[in-house]
C-alpha cells in the first residue's frame, strides 16, 4: 500500500495542470514579436514595429503567474508616431496650432516687434517622435534672466525672470518631463537645473546622442579636473593629487533579468577601460543590488582599473538568490557610507573631489526607501545647496534606463541637472546601448579642451583663465591692453595695442593676473598684414582699424592649469566640442550659423574693475537691422562726420555691441582694449570678436560714467574674418575645421 503522503502527491499532481499564458493573444497589428520561454510562467515577449510607428499598449508584456499576459486586455497595434504640439510661446507667435504633429510637419515661429529669436525659426517633427532643433524662444532681455523657454508638449508657469524667480514646467497627459520641473533665476543671470523636454513612450536616445552626449560631459570632468600635464603618447597624464572618484551601481533584480544584467557588466567594463586611458587613475566602487547590496569594489579598496574589471568579469546574476525586492536606495546608502568614510579622513582632499555616479536600472525600487531622497543625502554631504551652482561640478549621477519597462520619470528623478548637459538616457535596445559605451570618449576627446572656466570660483583667475593683461614699457612709453589665451604658444590681442614700432623685447604678458602675476616674454609678434591704419584716408577717414589683430609668440610654453586655460575660438575641434557639433562634415559656416545666429546675440567682454580685479559685463551683440542703428549712432560722432560713407570705415568685419535698446549695454573703457568679444555656450567660452574701437570713452579711471551716453557703441574684429590669417600662424597646435572663403571675408 502507498504511503497516504505519497498518494496525495500524486492526486495533485493530476489535479493541477502545468499553467501557461495563450499563444494565441500575442500577435500584434502591424509588427512583430519574439517570445522567450514558450508562454510558461514568466515568459517575455517584446515587440517591434517598422519605422514611424511604436508597438500599443507596450513594448514588452509579461506571463503572470496567474496564466494571464500582462496586458491581457488589450489587442496589440502598431500606431503612428507623432511629435507633442507646442502648447505655449511667450513673445511671438508658433503655427501651426496642434496638440501633435506627424512625423515631416514643420512648426513655424516668429517674434512680435521689439522680441528676438533664439533657436531654429521652424523645427521638423523626426520619425522618432522629437523635434529637431533646440527649444525656440523670442527674448527681450528686460529680465535679469533670458526667457528659459517652453518646450513642445509643456506648459510653464511662471512669468517674471528676476533674481531667486521661479518657473515652474509640467507636460500635458501620457508625456514624461526629462529635466528640472522647477528653475530659478540666479545672480549669474542663468537658470538652475537642465531644461526640461517631454518625453513619450517611444522617443529613444541613439547610440550616436548618446556617446556624444556623455563623451562631452565626461570629457569636461576631467579636463575641469586637471592642475598639471604632462605630455605622452595619445594620452593626457592627470596629476594624482587630483581626485576622481566613480560609482557604477547596477539593478539585478528579477525585473532586470539575466540578458540586461550581462549587458551592464558589459558597458561597466567599457567604461572602467575608457575612462583609465587617460591616466587619470580614479578611485572606483561597484556595487550590484537586489533585495540585497554587494559591493564589489570599494573606493577603500584602492583596486586598481584591471582589479575592478576582473570582480565585474567573475560576479554571477546568481550571486542575488533573492531577485524579488529592488533596494536602490539601499545601494545609494551605501555610496553615502563610502563618501562620509573620505570625509572623515581628509575633509579638504574629499571636497576637492569629483564623484560621478552611474545608475543603471529600470527605476523600479519595492524595499530601501526613495532613492531620490538617497541622492539628496549625497548632495548635502558634498556641501550642493538648491539655488547655488557653485558645488554642482563635484557631482554628475548619470541614469540609463535597463530593460523593457522603463519608469524614465523616476530615472530623472535621481540624476543630475545640469544646464545644456545631459543625464538621463533610455535606448531602444541592448545593441543600442553597447554600441553607445563603445564610442564614447574617442580619441577626439584627449585635446585640451578650451574655454572652460569655473564660474563661481571666488579666485579671479579661475573664472577668467583665460585673459592676460599686455604691457608695453621702454622708449614707446607705457601702454596696457588685454589678450586672450589661444594655444600654450599664443596670445590672441589688437594689433592698435602695440603700435607698428614696438619690439619683442618691450612686450611682457601677465598671465593669471588675479594671485599668480606670472610674467612671460614675447619671442615674435605676428600683426594682421591687412592692418593699415592709412589705408583708408582718401576716404577722410584718419585712422582705419580694418583687420586689428595681432598674435604674440611666447618665448616659453604655457603650462595649463586651473587658472591658465585656453579660450575657444571658432572653426576649430574644440569649438566643435563646446558646441556640440561633433560629427562627420561640420564646416566653419555651421560655427557661424550656430553662435551668430539673430538680430540680438548674447555676450559678454572682460574688464578690470580695479587693479588687477576683473569682472564679467554682459552685452548683445546688434545685427541685421539692428545693425543699421549702430551705424547711425557712428555717423552722430563730429569725428566722422566728413566721411562720405560710414560703411567705408565700419565695414562689415566688425561686430557691434552698445546702446541703450532694447536693454543699456555697458561700454568698454579705454582699458579695456583688445579685450577678448566672448559667448558662453552652455558653460564653454568661444571668442567671436577682439575689441578694437568705440564711439565714446565715458570711463574716468576704472570707473563708468552713468548714465550711459546714447550713442556709446563698441566695435570688435569679427574673428569669423581674419580666421585664415591665424590658422595659418598657430596651424600646428590648433585643429582648424572647413575654412573656406564662403565662411569669412578675407
Amino acid at each position: 500500500m502507498l504511503p497516504l503522503l505519497l498518494l496525495i502527491h500524486i492526486a495533485l499532481t493530476f489535479a493541477t495542470p502545468e499553467i501557461k499564458c495563450d499563444l494565441t493573444k500575442l500577435a500584434i497589428d502591424g509588427g512583430n514579436y519574439t517570445l522567450s520561454d514558450g508562454g510558461n510562467i514568466g515568459s517575455e515577449v517584446h515587440y517591434s514595429c517598422p519605422k514611424e510607428k511604436y508597438p500599443y499598449p507596450s513594448f514588452f508584456q509579461e506571463c503572470l503567474a496567474n496564466g494571464q499576459w500582462t496586458y491581457a486586455m488589450h489587442q496589440f497595434v502598431c500606431k503612428d508616431v507623432h511629435c507633442p504640439g507646442q502648447l505655449m510661446f511667450e513673445g511671438g507667435e508658433y503655427f501651426p496650432r496642434k496638440t501633435k504633429h506627424n512625423v515631416g510637419d514643420v512648426l513655424n515661429f516668429q517674434c512680435y516687434a521689439g522680441f528676438s529669436m533664439t533657436g531654429p525659426e521652424r523645427r521638423i517633427c523626426q520619425e522618432d517622435g522629437q523635434w529637431s532643433g533646440t527649444t525656440t524662444t523670442c527674448q527681450n532681455y528686460f529680465g535679469h534672466c533670458s526667457d528659459p523657454g517652453v518646450p513642445p508638449g509643456a506648459t510653464k508657469a511662471g512669468t517674471s525672470y528676476g533674481v531667486n524667480d521661479e518657473v515652474h514646467y509640467c507636460c500635458r497627459a501620457g508625456l514624461h518631463l526629462i529635466g528640472s520641473k522647477e528653475r530659478q533665476c540666479m545672480r549669474n543671470k542663468q537658470w538652475s537645473g537642465a531644461e526640461p523636454y517631454c518625453k513619450d513612450r517611444y522617443m529613444f536616445d541613439t547610440p550616436e546622442k548618446v556617446a556624444e552626449s556623455f563623451s562631452y560631459s565626461i570629457a569636461e570632468i576631467i579636463a575641469r579636473s586637471k592642475k598639471t600635464v604632462r605630455e605622452e603618447s595619445r594620452k593626457l597624464a592627470i596629476s594624482k593629487e587630483d581626485t576622481l572618484n566613480i560609482f557604477i551601481v547596477i539593478d539585478t533584480s528579477k525585473g532586470i533579468g539575466k540578458i540586461n544584467f550581462q549587458t551592464a557588466k558589459y558597458i561597466s567594463e567599457i567604461f572602467i577601460e575608457k575612462i583609465s586611458a587617460y591616466d587619470i587613475v580614479p578611485r572606483f566602487a561597484v556595487i550590484f543590488y537586489a533585495s540585497t547590496v554587494k559591493t564589489i569594489a570599494s573606493l577603500n579598496d584602492s583596486l586598481n582599473p584591471e582589479e575592478v574589471i576582473e570582480n565585474l568579469k567573475t560576479f554571477r546574476y546568481s550571486e542575488h538568490d533573492d531577485k524579488m525586492g529592488t533596494n536602490t536606495g539601499g545601494a545609494l546608502a551605501e555610496v553615502s557610507k563610502m563618501l562620509t568614510l573620505d570625509l572623515a579622513k581628509n575633509k579638504e582632499k574629499f571636497l576637492e573631489t569629483r564623484n560621478i555616479i552611474l545608475l543603471l536600472t529600470d527605476g523600479k525600487y519595492n524595499i530601501g526607501g526613495d532613492p531620490a531622497v538617497e541622492i539628496q543625502k549625497i548632495r548635502e554631504l558634498l556641501g550642493i545647496k538648491k539655488g547655488q551652482n557653485d558645488r554642482e561640478q563635484y557631482l554628475d549621477v548619470y541614469t540609463f534606463g535597463l530593460g523593457d519597462d522603463v519608469i524614465i520619470e523616476k530615472l530623472n528623478d535621481v540624476a543630475s541637472k545640469k544646464e545644456g548637459e545631459k543625464h538621463v538616457f533610455q535606448m531602444e535596445n541592448l545593441d543600442s546601448m553597447k554600441s553607445a559605451f563603445d564610442n564614447i570618449i574617442d580619441e577626439t576627446s584627449e585635446i585640451d579642451m578650451c574655454g572652460l572656466a569655473k564660474d563661481h570660483s571666488e579666485d579671479g583667475s579661475e573664472r577668467f583663465p583665460w585673459i592676460v593683461k599686455i604691457t608695453i614699457t621702454g622708449p614707446f612709453g607705457g601702454a596696457s591692453c588685454k589678450g586672450s589665451i589661444i594655444t600654450k604658444n599664443f596670445i590672441l590681442t589688437a594689433a592698435h595695442c602695440l603700435g607698428l614700432d614696438v619690439l619683442e623685447q618691450y612686450i611682457h604678458v601677465t598671465v593669471a593676473p588675479f594671485i599668480e602675476n606670472r610674467r612671460h616674454k614675447v619671442k615674435h609678434i605676428y600683426r594682421h598684414p591687412k592692418y593699415d591704419q592709412s589705408a583708408k584716408k582718401d576716404k577722410n577717414i584718419s585712422v582705419s582699424f580694418d583687420y586689428d589683430v595681432a598674435l604674440l609668440e611666447l618665448d616659453q610654453k604655457l603650462v595649463f592649469t586651473s587658472t591658465t586655460r585656453p579660450i575657444c575660438i571658432p572653426c576649430t575641434e574644440g569649438s566643435t566640442w563646446a558646441l556640440r557639433m561633433k560629427g562627420k562634415g561640420v564646416n566653419c559656416n555651421d560655427h557661424e550659423n550656430f553662435l551668430l545666429s539673430g538680430e540680438l546675440v548674447k555676450s559678454m567682454f572682460i574688464t578690470e574693475k580695479s587693479r588687477n580685479s576683473f569682472e564679467q559685463m554682459d552685452v548683445l551683440i546688434k545685427q541685421g537691422s539692428k545693425r543699421n542703428a549702430c551705424l547711425e549712432d557712428v555717423k552722430k560722432i563730429k569725428h566722422f562726420a566728413k566721411i562720405a560713407d560710414i560703411r567705408d570705415f565700419v565695414t562689415d568685419q566688425f561686430l557691434c555691441t552698445g546702446g541703450i535698446d532694447p536693454v543699456v549695454d555697458p561700454q568698454t573703457c579705454g582699458h579695456d582694449g583688445a579685450t577678448p568679444l566672448i559667448i558662453n555656450y552652455r558653460g564653454r567660452y568661444i571668442q567671436v570678436g577682439v575689441t578694437s574701437w568705440g564711439t565714446v570713452d565715458s570711463c574716468h579711471g576704472y570707473k563708468r560714467k552713468t548714465p550711459v551716453p546714447a550713442t556709446n557703441r563698441d566695435f570688435h574684429v569679427n574673428l569669423f574674418s581674419v580666421l585664415p590669417w591665424i590658422q595659418q600662424i598657430v596651424k600646428d597646435e590648433l585643429t582648424f575645421i572647413g575654412i573656406t572663403q564662403n565662411s569669412t571675408s578675407s
